[in-house]
């Protein structure tokens, strides 16, 4: 099997194409190919035309409407391009089953590269409806993987950006409030740290093709997290944990994400709750070529967002 960077180098046209542009995670890559001017064309796929796709046409981005219920239409967008980067389209109104249509539309369109995000251990995820997708994604993965030039599928552990969406909550009371046992462990890692290292493996030719578990460098309990945020913001904060409903509400109250969005994030909590996201590897920091961010140095580097309002 080729290196990415070898599709990538032996073609004039230079062009991927990133699904979820709509939601953060989506977003967050096609922005550092962009910046990162390897590719001349980056076409950001989104289900949802909000402000996080017009940021990326601002910066060069081509947009392109997709939704899994026209797969012909996924199909023909992937014949334009080189390498395929499916973030899971959470936005898109069919998400479920359907949407390994992003996947299995790459073998179709002949792409020369397919990169597939989801989350570790996805498959221990299927008893939460939400996380299904992720497994019918990786199993469609797995039929598309031998048919394209390169392949790689990247697990990701939970961003530890999600408490962006509580930033008001923590800056108002003080106090992080999740649907998670206070006690449970994962190993959170920053989105943007995700996002160029994924960016390393596009271009860089010593990262092979494969397998890829990211996870931030240390493990914490949701205490753990709450001393750090108290250590980087400067200011006390505590944790409770908050039932499903309750978290739900909230973001449904703030507006920031659309509805799936919220459930997939909060069946994410789920997970971590029962110790499904527990492992930590090195493979975030191989990737980088450098030590990816801690919880505490990106609570640091964002603490504005996140100091009470009466300070």
């Amino acid at each position: 099997m080729q290196t990415f960077s070898e599709i990538v180098g032996a073609t004039d046209y230079k062009c991927v194409l990133v699904t979820g542009c709509d939601m953060y995670s989506g977003f967050s890559i096609a922005r550092v190919l962009l910046k990162s001017k390897r590719f001349k064309h980056v076409h950001a796929a989104y289900f949802h035309e909000n402000a996080l796709v017009h940021h990326l046409k601002k910066e060069g981005a081509e947009p392109v409407h997709l939704k899994a219920e026209h797969a012909e239409h996924i199909v023909h967008a992937y014949k334009k391009v080189d390498v395929v980067v499916v973030v899971p389209p959470v936005s898109d109104h069919a998400w479920g089953e359907k949407c390994v249509a992003y996947v299995l539309a790459a073998k179709e369109a002949k792409v020369k590269g397919l990169v597939l995000c989801s989350k570790i251990n996805a498959k221990e995820l299927a008893s939460w409806p939400m996380l299904m997708p992720l497994v019918k994604m990786e199993e469609a993965y797995d039929q598309v993987k031998d048919h394209v030039k390169a392949a790689s599928l990247v697990r990701c552990s939970l961003h530890i950006d999600v408490l962006w969406l509580f930033r008001h909550q923590i800056a108002s009371e003080r106090k992080i409030c999740l649907p998670v046992r206070s006690d449970a462990k994962c190993a959170p890692m920053a989105e943007m740290d995700g996002a160029r290292a994924l960016c390393n493996m596009l271009h860089d030719p010593k990262h092979k093709p494969g397998v890829y578990e990211l996870t931030g460098p240390e493990t914490l309990s949701l205490d753990d997290i709450a001393h750090q945020a108290s250590s980087a913001i400067g200011t006390d904060i505590g944790y409770e944990q908050i039932g499903h409903q309750e978290a739900v509400d909230y973001l449904k109250h703030r507006k920031e994400i659309s509805d799936n969005e919220i459930h997939f994030i909060c069946s994410i909590f789920a997970a971590v709750s029962d110790d499904k996201l527990t492992k930590q590897t090195g493979d975030l920091k191989k990737l980088l070529g450098d030590d990816p961010h801690t919880v505490k140095g990106y609570l640091q580097k964002n603490a504005d967002d996140f100091k009470p309002r009466d300070d």
